[in-house]
C-alpha cells in the first residue's frame, strides 16, 4: 500500500510539471514583472493584455503641489491694522435695560389651540384640562360642544373654538 502511495505520488508530480499551464510566473532580478505566455491557450489573450496595461507605474501629484495648495477650511483672521489715523470705535449700547442690570429674555409662549373636547375635559395645546383648572392666567369655565371659555382675573373672556374637526373618530349607537 505504502509503495502504491509513494509511486501514484511520483506519477502526479510529473504530469504537472510536463503540463504547460501550471508553469509558474517567473519574476527577474531587475523588478520587472514577465509572464510566460502559453502558446497553446488563445483564449487568456485578454487577460495578459490588462495585466500588461496595469503594470507600468502611475504617476500621481506630486507632494510639493499638494502642499502648496489653500485649505477651503482654514480662515485667517485679517491682523488689524494699527495707525494713528485711525479711531477706536465703542459696541452700541444695548437697550432695554439699565447698566449693570442683566437682561432677561423674552418668553416666547405658544398661543392656546383647543385640539379636542371630551365629557367634561379639554385638550388644549396637548395637555388635558377639566373644569375650574388654571390654564396660564386663565380657569376653564363653561364646555361647550364645539368651544370652551376662559376667564380671567380682570374679567377678561377667552373663548377657544376647535380648530380641527376630525372624521376618522366614529361612534355608532344602536
Amino acid at each position: 500500500m505504502k509503495t502504491f502511495i509513494i509511486i501514484s505520488s511520483f506519477f502526479t508530480l510529473m504530469l504537472q510539471a510536463s503540463n504547460s499551464i501550471n508553469t509558474p510566473m517567473s519574476v527577474p532580478s531587475l523588478g520587472n514583472v514577465t509572464v510566460l505566455k502559453s502558446k497553446s491557450d488563445k483564449e487568456l489573450a485578454w487577460v495578459d493584455e490588462q495585466i500588461q496595461a496595469i503594470l507600468p507605474s502611475r504617476i500621481g501629484v506630486a507632494d510639493g503641489y499638494i502642499n502648496s495648495l489653500n485649505d477651503p477650511m482654514k480662515y485667517t483672521a485679517q491682523a488689524p491694522k494699527s495707525g494713528d489715523g485711525m479711531i477706536k470705535m465703542l459696541a452700541p449700547p444695548k437697550l432695554g435695560g439699565l447698566p449693570g442690570m442683566p437682561l432677561l429674555p423674552k418668553v416666547v409662549e405658544e398661543p392656546l389651540r383647543l385640539q379636542g373636547l371630551m365629557n367634561k375635559s379639554a385638550l388644549i395645546n396637548g395637555k388635558w384640562y377639566r373644569l375650574n383648572d388654571p390654564i396660564r392666567a386663565y380657569t376653564l369655565a363653561e364646555i361647550k360642544p364645539g368651544s370652551i371659555l376662559l376667564s380671567g382675573s380682570k374679567g377678561q373672556q377667552l373663548i377657544l373654538f376647535i380648530s380641527k374637526q376630525n372624521n376618522n373618530i366614529k361612534i355608532n349607537t344602536k
